[in-house]
């Protein structure tokens, strides 16, 4: 496929992405004025909220600025879009990802940008996005030849089969969807939030040169790691299922549907704003005739996050799993030694 303007705008991520490109413009008077107008305007719709503490002068006289999301539209758009580099892209991207969250309401920032006010100002970002030369593997499906996987520190490799993890994922879901459902009112209940494979299967990601696998920057709600194990493996042979935008979600629940109401309900309506049914892909089921699956870049930026109709099923989202990450249901073979990365800062760089 070819990533859209439209669709960009139309996911959660996606529209973030767009806001955060205009954050990393080259810093003067109208990027900083934008900043804060974003900060205090998003302050206002975050429901996640925290406590401003003043030490020392007239704390008592402080008043937060009133900043609308007019406000922060027109003081964003006077900022210019920056150039659209493969440095600002990855590091929008890698921020974009790193602030999903779907345990409990999206962030300020989040309501600011699906505002019909910031989609003026983010729809010429979207547009210029979409057009950037540097987003071409963001359309591309699983890149077979320059797979690798994570492990982050301290984090053991698992010992079971593919098809064992799969199998044992069923059990375990109709086993907590039952817990569930015997405290099926208690709306401040939270409980499993993703709707990805059993999270022990073998994953891994494209790598890109020197920056090693897009998995080590593309991680949501990331935890700080600052070391990682790292190892090419050959892409088993067989069918990858690609997921690039929400038809080919919605396809894949319409044909595996798991229902997944009683677990979901709360997180899920937290971070949507929807009630109702929820399902999510059945995975032993999808396993049974493919090798993997594959989100990309373009499929998460689309989908992560959004609401995805699914008529008389409910609803689903795709929640918890990482951009160009690859699911597989078939063993791996290791192709290279596991070699230790660490991070300075943004950077990760082999040990």
């Amino acid at each position: 496929m070819t990533l859209r303007a439209d669709s960009l705008l139309a996911g959660p991520r996606g529209r973030r992405l767009c806001l955060e490109v205009l954050r990393l413009a080259p810093d003067d008077d109208d990027a900083r004025e934008a900043a804060r107008a974003v900060s205090w305007a998003a302050g206002a719709l975050d429901e996640n909220t925290g406590t401003i503490v003043a030490i020392g002068g007239a704390a008592a006289s402080f008043t937060e600025p009133a900043v609308s999301p007019a406000d922060a539209a027109a003081a964003l758009s006077r900022v210019e879009i920056p150039v659209l580099s493969d440095a600002l892209l990855s590091a929008a991207l890698a921020i974009a990802v790193d602030r999903a969250a779907y345990w409990q309401p999206p962030y300020g920032e989040d309501v600011l940008a699906a505002t019909d006010e910031l989609r003026e100002v983010l729809e010429p970002v979207a547009v210029a996005v979409a057009g950037a030369p540097a987003i071409e593997w963001w359309e591309s499906g699983v890149d077979r030849d320059t797979q690798a996987m994570v492990r982050w520190e301290n984090s053991p490799a698992s010992t079971e089969s593919p098809q064992e993890l799969s199998g044992r994922w069923r059990s375990e879901q109709v086993a907590e969807e039952v817990s569930f459902a015997r405290r099926i009112n208690d709306v401040r209940l939270s409980g499993s939030w993703w709707s990805t494979p059993a999270f022990a299967l073998p994953r891994s990601t494209r790598v890109r040169g020197t920056a090693g696998p897009v998995g080590l920057t593309l991680v949501e709600d990331s935890w700080g790691w600052t070391s990682a194990r790292v190892r090419p493996i050959a892409a088993p042979d067989g069918e990858v299922i690609e997921v690039d935008g929400p038809e080919s979600w919605a396809e894949l629940c319409r044909r595996h549907p798991f229902p997944v109401t009683a677990s979901r309900r709360n997180v899920w309506g937290w971070a949507t704003g929807r009630e109702g049914m929820w399902v999510q892909p059945d995975w032993a089921a999808v396993a049974a005739e493919a090798a993997g699956v594959h989100l990309s870049v373009e499929g998460y930026l689309s989908t992560a996050g959004r609401v995805i109709d699914l008529g008389d099923l409910g609803a689903s989202t795709v929640a918890g799993w990482g951009p160009d990450e690859t699911f597989w249901f078939s063993p791996v073979e290791h192709s290279a030694p596991e070699r230790e990365w660490v991070r300075d800062g943004d950077t990760w760089t082999r040990a």
